[in-house]
């Protein structure tokens, strides 16, 4: 790998973790439109269909821990690790196809 790519690839990690140490503080309090819908629908907001089809709960609920759902800096730290499985993952998957072509 060239040291351009290196350094364009830190450079989107870092903007990646800057957007996810922004966004508690910035997002807005609203409902967004599934939440909306859901609730002009009427179903109550602990309606729990994960019980109904048996899917397990998330590992990071509404980008958040479980324990302490209201804490930004809890929140940050959930968006980080998604960003950065994500960014992993996408990697891996990116090397395998290249690898195998």
């Amino acid at each position: 790998m060239e040291q351009k790519d290196i350094m364009l690839i830190a450079v989107a990690v870092v903007i990646c973790v800057i957007i996810c140490v922004l966004s508690p503080y910035i997002a807005s309090g609203d409902p967004d439109g599934l939440e909306k819908s859901a609730e002009d629908s009427g179903l109550a907001e602990d309606f729990a269909i994960e019980e109904i089809n048996e899917i397990p709960d998330a590992i990071f609920p509404d980008y958040a821990f479980a324990d302490n759902p209201d804490s930004q800096p809890l929140q940050i730290v959930a968006l980080v690790i998604g960003a950065i499985v994500t960014l992993v993952a996408g990697f891996a998957v990116a090397t395998v196809v290249k690898n195998r072509s």
